[in-house]
Parts: C-alpha cells; sequence; structure tokens
C-alpha cells in the first residue's frame, strides 16, 4: 500500500494534484491547514483518505486528532500547534506514546521530518505549497503493509 502525507497546502493544490495524480498513491492522510482541500484532493484523485484540522481550520470542519489502524501500523495524525512542534518534539513524542501508536503524522511547521525515535516513527510531510526555511515544496510517501514500513520525503520539482 502506498499512502501519501500531505498537509499544509493554505488554499494552494494544483502542484500535489498534479504529483499525486502521476504516482498513484492508494490512501491519503492530510495533516490540517485547509482542511477542504484535503476534500478536493480526494474528490479529484479518488482517493480515501482521513484528515484533521489544523490551526488555520474552522474546529468545525472535523477532528483534532485521529488515530487509524492501516497496513498493519497504528497511525495518530495531528497538526501539532496544539503540542508546541515549532518548538520541540518532546510533547508530541509522549503524545505518540501514550496513544500507542507507531506513527505520529504531524504538520504546521512547513519543514519536512522523516526520523525514527525509540521505535516512534516523527513524520512532518512539509508542505508542498508555502515550504520554509528556503526549501522547496514537499510531501511524504509510505510503502507500508504487514511487512514493510518504508517512508520518505518527496519534494516537488520547481
Amino acid at each position: 500500500m502506498r499512502i501519501a502525507v500531505v498537509g499544509d497546502t493554505h488554499g494552494r493544490i494544483e502542484k500535489i494534484k498534479k504529483e499525486l495524480r502521476a504516482k498513484k498513491p492508494d490512501y491519503m492522510f492530510f495533516t490540517g491547514d485547509h482542511y477542504s482541500d484535503a476534500r478536493r484532493i480526494a474528490y479529484h484523485l479518488k482517493l480515501g483518505f482521513d484528515a484533521v484540522v489544523g490551526n488555520c481550520d474552522a474546529r468545525k470542519a472535523g477532528s483534532a486528532e485521529k488515530l487509524i489502524e492501516m497496513a498493519g501500523k497504528r497511525f495518530y495524525i495531528v497538526h501539532g500547534h496544539q503540542y508546541g512542534v515549532k518548538h520541540n518534539l518532546q510533547s508530541l513524542y509522549y503524545r505518540g506514546k501514550e496513544v500507542e501508536a507507531d506513527v505520529v503524522l504531524f504538520g504546521h511547521t512547513h519543514v519536512p521530518l522523516c526520523e525514527e525515535f525509540d521505535n516512534l516513527w516523527l513524520i512532518n510531510p512539509g508542505s508542498p505549497s508555502l515550504p520554509r526555511m528556503g526549501k522547496i515544496g514537499s510531501y511524504a510517501m509510505i510503502k507500508a503493509d504487514s511487512l514493510v514500513f518504508s517512508p520518505e520525503i518527496i519534494y516537488l520539482k520547481t
């Protein structure tokens, strides 16, 4: 199974739509900030998806956090502002451990990250439309099944 992880699109979805159309993921997780973008991307690409709201979304648009079991893993999805991810990842790490996640997917910083700490993956797809720190746009792709777990950050061509 190939799972795209996207977030922080802020209303600009053309580049990521084009990219995902070419990559053909089986599913998409969206880490917030413009929750409606997740619906639009999924609709246009005919993808199943799960999404959370971010600090730039109306709270009533969707859930602030989700725990999803898929492809033999427990994915905890959250935007991250609630856990101060712009300062450090400690609170988010402990929340992931608390909910017994295998993978924590988060956004908010617009800076990609894909690292494993003590058997807990922390993955931030960055932003395909508003990257920070001089980076180009990005998202994450996870190849996963009961035997394989292979996440990577993919940078968009300019």
